[in-house]
């Protein structure tokens, strides 16, 4: 009787892990986001392409975004990546717009990444990013 005890309080213990594992993953928005802390809330995409990543560059103690990279699906054959942070407790803040060039096409991946520099943006003020490609 203790070994079945036993072997269910692990499974039990392995599915917790499982379950917070999955949940964590479902947060994700769709992007692979390595700073979660980041514009947790959302991150908001305008224009005919689909970005299916985005990574933020921070400063040494971490408290401010200095870059922003994301990669869109397909040829964006000269438009410009723009992006913008939404801040305050309910988003109604705007930093404005920081254009990032055009992006450079990858034809294997059928991609096109954009990296916008220069930023100061404290992180912790983010709400959500605004992402333009036009």
């Amino acid at each position: 009787m203790r070994r079945n005890r036993r072997t269910f309080a692990a499974a039990v213990g392995v599915g917790a892990l499982v379950l917070a594992g999955a949940a964590a993953f479902t947060n994700s928005l769709g992007f692979s986001n390595t700073n979660t802390a980041v514009a947790y809330g959302s991150q908001q995409v305008s224009g005919p392409f689909t970005v299916t990543s985005i990574q933020y560059g921070l400063n040494t103690d971490g408290s401010q975004v200095t870059s922003v990279t994301f990669v869109a699906n397909g040829n964006t054959n000269g438009s410009v990546g723009q992006v913008g942070f939404h801040t305050g407790t309910d988003g109604s803040g705007f930093s404005g717009l920081s254009s990032c060039g055009t992006g450079t096409y990858d034809s294997t991946g059928n991609t096109s990444t954009f990296t916008c520099t220069g930023l100061s943006q404290d992180v912790s003020a983010i709400y959500s990013t605004d992402i333009v490609i036009s």
